[in-house]
């Protein structure tokens, strides 16, 4: 068993009003450098990338723009976009966006210096140098500019995978919280229930101490460091998120929801995910809802399933959460807690109600419980009989 534990930070990390000025100072160290900057169509319509545009004018930095990013990045969208700037010298890459594009960004940055096929790294290091990524979040859920994970839906192997590497850790991560005031009710509801799932695996997972001394792995379980990120991140979020759903504008929920993704990201990049990401993967090929929908639909039937294995933690989180107590068990509580809030914002509780068959079951459960790099840190034991009984349960 693990005697002793690590913890493995990002890059610089500027948070706050107006932050976004800090690329000045940045630019000094990549003067005339050519960026490329990946963002989509809503962030140019917004006005944002017109802003971020006029700081790199004022920096005399010369950039291309690649503006039709999408939601979940394909393995097609990275051959486009390294078939129109591989050759172009390009320095210096900018995600400007939701995790999405911020996860497009950190791929063509490692595939723009290497030969290899971007399935060569589902399952291989990266052990060459990365051009280096300046992430600008404008959605408070992935936590994508603090982490080290690259999510690809792959058409042509009907796979989603999650590319793993401390390379793609962005040097620069900008989060200012005005960047957020206009995102759409849905959009916030569905990335802000995924930093919460987040935080709460990451409190949740099982403890450092429970691995072998000899486990080597990105996500290697709780420590003191990863609790104190992930249980003030749920504190921020579960305060703030249904009243930015409510009302976009309000900066201070704003604020908490941009400053709890971040502080989620910062605990789970190193504590990682469990049960209810790994399962997000398998439902995903079956239903066509975004992964926060499917990772804040999974989590209540996770906390259920997982809540004797570790009392103190999911009792402290209970404590969180739930400010009057009815006096039931508290693994109902939290249960029905979380299963309020996803009706209160918005979102689905069934996975029927996405699309999922009955019949689909069974091999959603087998591909969970081959994404060992996630489930290795659920705190409790599963097999596929158990996540059968999960995900019946999850059903209707």
């Amino acid at each position: 068993m693990k005697s002793y534990w690590q913890y493995k930070f990002s890059g610089n990390i500027f948070f706050g009003k107006e932050a976004l000025n800090e690329l000045e100072h940045i630019y000094k160290k990549y003067a005339q450098k050519k960026t490329l900057i990946i963002t989509d169509q809503g962030i140019k319509a917004s006005g944002i990338l017109q802003k971020l545009e006029d700081k790199l004018i004022s920096y005399a930095i010369p950039y291309e723009i690649y503006d039709e990013a999408k939601p979940e990045p394909t393995n097609l969208d990275v051959e486009e976009v390294l078939k129109s700037y591989s050759n172009k010298d390009i320095y210096v890459v900018i995600g400007l966006g939701g995790g999405s594009c911020i996860d497009l960004a950190k791929m063509v940055a490692f595939m723009l210096n290497t030969d290899q096929p971007l399935d060569t790294f589902y399952h291989h290091t990266i052990d060459f140098e990365v051009t280096p990524i300046i992430a600008i979040p404008t959605t408070a859920g992935t936590g994508s500019e603090v982490t080290g994970v690259a999510v690809v839906n792959d058409l042509d192997k009907h796979l989603k995978v999650g590319i793993s590497s401390e390379k793609i850790k962005p040097q620069f991560a900008i989060l200012d919280p005005l960047l957020t005031l206009g995102m759409p009710p849905r959009v916030t509801a569905c990335s802000g229930i995924d930093a919460l799932v987040h935080a709460i695996e990451a409190f949740t997972a099982k403890d450092y101490s429970n691995f072998a001394e000899d486990y080597v792995a990105d996500f290697r379980g709780a420590t003191m460091m990863s609790d104190l990120f992930a249980e003030k991140a749920i504190q921020l979020i579960t305060g703030s998120l249904e009243e930015a759903v409510k009302n976009g504008q309000n900066y201070k929920a704003r604020h908490d929801m941009l400053l709890g993704s971040l502080l989620a990201g910062l605990a789970f990049s190193n504590a990682g995910t469990s049960m209810a990401h790994a399962a997000a993967y398998a439902v995903a090929g079956r239903a066509p809802s975004p992964h926060g929908e499917i990772t804040g639909l999974m989590m209540p039937y996770a906390i259920k399933y997982n809540f004797s294995s570790n009392l103190s933690k999911f009792i402290e989180l209970h404590r969180i959460c739930i400010k009057e107590s009815k006096g039931l068990d508290k693994n109902v509580e939290i249960f029905n807690y979380f299963i309020d809030l996803l009706k209160k914002i918005n979102l689905p509780t069934k996975l029927q109600e996405i699309g999922v068959l009955r019949d689909d079951l069974p091999a959603m459960a087998k591909e969970t419980m081959g994404i060992t790099r996630l489930m290795n840190i659920n705190p409790r034991q599963m097999d596929e009989k158990d996540l059968l009984a999960v995900f019946e349960m999850a059903f209707d």
